[in-house]
């Protein structure tokens, strides 16, 4: 049997694919019977004419291929477009929070504030990640400069040929002079001056009293020997410490902000003696400050902190081991913390080069600008600050100079400095820098509007 001889109807509604169906022209839409002769769909022809959507259909990969050959972007394809526009973005904005962290390495209050927006949307680790690769590059290329260009380190000042301790030793003071041994060279290369006292330049005292007040460096690091500390020590008899919480740091979950600025009455004649850096900032380990019956941000147990008493007395330990150290202690009026001790009882803390005991886990181990205060075994205070410092070669250098306690305070450029004053023949406040490296002018901690960190300031009793 052929396929002409199977059993057929006369008239009959060819089907067609539902596809075609939908887009065949009035003649063959539904409800409208389309008659053909009666033959074998095979056999049926002319095809129908294939709708617009299908042709569409079976070109686009035909388009594409097209738009690819021809380097175009091809349409239709606004989900990709929008990928690349946000993936663009991010970079963008990642790019520029990179930057603004190794800006703050480099430049002021600008790099401070978008280091600081860094923190704020990549976390305080990430950006300590990336500020410890800068510091880290910045360090071999400082290292390359040393020994292939044979760069030499810098002494922070003149050296003076007199010592504090034959200044005038046929003087009878009511007070000793505080110990001022010269300190052994820690490099062989060490510059002129390096470890011993000076007097030169700072506050005098009064007439018939011994130095208050003197200064050294140091360089710690014999890979390193332009990295130089220089060190303020201070006759805690003679003079006060006292400690400002700053406009918006540490800040912290009580809501306190300080007023970050030196009373006017601790400013008039020739009291004020010299200001330095305070601590770390909340974000970078939520350590505790309490001032003038103020607590700013409560304290943490187990952590570093320097206390100052009623009487003016200062003390160094840890809080909650130390039993002066607690809140339940009416006799203390400040206190400052700021991660593990540097140096316990004469000893260097082994965890100097575990970032974590200081709250950044990448930076303590990287070589900047860093800050300590110490206290030694005669009561005298410490301060230390210098450039290309790890915490390691900060301890060391302190427990040179005598420190039998220490804790580091801020580090970075931007927050370490220290200043000292002394009023001129005609009553004119002149202000020095420790170090000629360190940023700012020391008039900031008498600005109206407070300055935004927590500070220091000493003064004559």
């Amino acid at each position: 049997m052929t396929p002409l001889d199977e059993p057929q109807e006369s008239l009959e509604t060819q089907d067609e694919p539902q596809e075609l169906l939908a887009d065949a022209p009035p003649s063959q839409a539904p409800g409208r019977q389309q008659h053909t002769l009666n033959r074998p769909t095979w056999l049926t022809w002319p095809k129908p004419m294939p709708s617009l959507r299908s042709l569409g259909q079976r070109t686009r990969g035909y388009r594409l291929s097209l738009a690819s050959l021809r380097g175009k972007r091809p349409h239709g394809t606004c989900t990709q477009r929008r990928f690349l526009r946000r993936s663009w973005w991010i970079a963008g904005v990642s790019s520029l929070l990179v930057a603004a962290v190794l800006a703050s390495q480099l430049n002021g209050d600008f790099g401070a504030w978008l280091a600081d927006v860094s923190r704020a949307v990549l976390g305080p680790q990430r950006t300590a990640q990336i500020e410890s690769w800068f510091l880290t590059v910045e360090d071999g290329i400082h290292q390359a400069q040393y020994h292939l260009l044979g760069q030499k380190g810098t002494a922070p000042w003149t050296p003076s040929v007199v010592t504090p301790g034959v200044v005038s030793p046929q003087k009878s003071h009511a007070l000793q002079m505080m110990p001022l041994p010269v300190i052994a060279p820690l490099t062989h290369s060490a510059l002129p001056g390096a470890g011993i006292w000076t007097t030169v330049g700072l506050p005098p005292p009064a007439t018939g009293q011994p130095p208050f007040i003197a200064k050294t460096f140091l360089q710690p690091d014999a890979a390193r020997p332009y990295a130089v500390v220089t060190l303020l020590q201070f006759d805690l008899r003679a003079v006060a410490l006292h400690l400002v919480s700053g406009t918006t740091e540490p800040g912290g979950p009580l809501g306190h902000y300080g007023p970050g600025v030196t009373p006017v009455s601790d400013r008039q004649g020739n009291m004020l003696v010299a200001v330095f850096n305070g601590g770390y900032k909340y974000a970078d380990g939520q350590y505790g400050l309490m001032t003038n019956g103020v607590v700013y941000v409560p304290p943490e147990p187990g952590v570093a902190t320097l206390a100052i008493t009623r009487q003016g007395q200062v003390f160094l330990g840890v809080w909650g081991q130390d039993p002066r150290l607690s809140l339940a202690n009416p006799d203390l009026v400040a206190w400052r913390q700021n991660g593990a001790l540097l140096i316990d009882h004469g000893q260097l803390n082994p965890l100097t080069n575990d970032g974590a005991a200081w709250g950044a886990v990448y930076l303590n181990r990287a070589y900047t600008w860093r800050s300590a205060i110490g206290l030694t075994d005669h009561g005298t205070l410490l301060y230390a600050a210098g450039d290309s410092l790890s915490a390691a070669t900060l301890g060391k250098a302190l427990q040179a100079a005598g420190a039998v306690m220490a804790m580091q305070t801020d580090i970075n450029p931007k927050w370490v400095r220290a200043f000292t004053y002394q009023r001129s023949t005609t009553g004119l406040l002149q202000v020095a820098k420790l170090d000629p490296g360190m940023q700012g002018t020391g008039d900031e901690y008498f600005q109206s509007q407070g300055y935004s960190r927590d500070f220091f300031y000493v003064l004559r009793r």
